[in-house]
């Protein structure tokens, strides 16, 4: 009587563990999705999803968009527990960046604030000097100021006109040093620094010197 009995319980148990496994399985699949689509507006989120925990990983542009990511994920219904691992990206003061022209190619460094401003920066960079090598020494950080992109555009355009030489910008001001890569450009340089620049800069330390005759 007992053997058939002991089976029988062990059967059972066997049905109800994958019968919770099945359905633990189907809650962790249910809140991932929540989750997922909760953060969607947040694309610098990532998160992982352990049955009904979740921890929050990623690196926030600013504070509140931090603020706002968690406060979306606390809104998600059947999350029991949650793990925060989100950062903020440094906040940078001055703002700047550099552009260095020489016979082995363009260095860029300093600041952006995100990957889509480090993309376009580098498609302007390829258009301004095609053929020669750049080097992306960029690192994410908050506090650029408006127009910043455009600013380093401005940028760039002056740069194609220098042989060799320096670009910096540290917040709103433009420093240039090099140079020209032949009269045309030097003429061109100077006649652009010495009308009012766009986005709201304003020049510094400015030195070109001419283009070198040709022997």
């Amino acid at each position: 009587m007992f053997k058939w009995f002991w089976p029988g319980m062990t059967w059972t148990a066997a049905l109800t563990a994958l019968a919770l496994w099945f359905g633990a399985d189907r809650v962790e699949t249910d809140i991932a999705t929540r989750t997922g689509a909760a953060l969607a507006p947040f694309v610098w989120t990532g998160l992982d999803v352990d049955g009904r925990d979740v921890t929050l990983k990623g690196i926030a542009p600013d504070p509140e968009a931090q603020s706002a990511a968690q406060d979306a994920l606390a809104n998600v219904w059947g999350i029991r527990e949650i793990t925060d691992l989100t950062s903020v990206l440094p906040l940078v003061s001055p703002y700047a960046l550099q552009i260095r022209k020489s016979a082995d190619g363009i260095i860029l460094s300093g600041s952006v604030p995100d990957n889509d401003v480090r993309d376009r920066i580098m498609t302007a960079a390829e258009s301004a000097a095609p053929g020669i090598p750049l080097d992306d020494q960029m690192a994410m950080g908050r506090g650029s100021p408006p127009d910043f992109a455009d600013s380093v555009e401005f940028a760039l355009q002056l740069l194609s006109g220098l042989r060799e030489g320096e670009i910096g910008i540290s917040d709103r001001n433009i420093s240039i040093k090099g140079r020209a890569a032949d009269t045309a450009s030097y003429q061109k340089l100077e006649s652009r620094l010495n009308s009012p620049l766009p986005f709201g800069l304003t020049a510094g330390q400015v030195e070109i010197g001419e283009a070198e005759l040709q022997q």
